[in-house]
């Protein structure tokens, strides 16, 4: 076996795949960012990065989390666009 197939992922591990990228715009108010961050608990996202931002009136989410497919991507991002306090959800890939 070569180096390189000792250092490949497992299969079905999330290590094979990539990341997304969810960008969340909420109001800028004490609770948005624990309100976010708990649907992202809920959902057993796994968070690899995380900044916010004030940007005018709202608030600047960027949550980097490890892919887990098409389906429960979408699921999060519904279930963010549900959230209180949430004015908009947008998503994709990470390189």
């Amino acid at each position: 076996m070569s180096l390189a197939e000792d250092l490949k992922p497992e299969e079905g591990s999330f290590a094979s795949f990539g990341r997304r990228l969810f960008l969340v715009t909420a109001d800028d108010t004490p609770e948005a960012l624990m309100r976010v961050l708990g649907v992202a608990s809920v959902q057993q996202a796994r968070l690899r990065a995380l900044s916010a931002a004030p940007e005018g009136p709202h608030l600047a989410i960027r949550l980097e989390i490890d892919d887990q497919g098409d389906a429960r991507a979408e699921a999060l991002a519904s279930r963010l666009s549900a959230c209180p306090s949430v004015r908009g959800v947008g998503f994709g890939w990470r390189a």
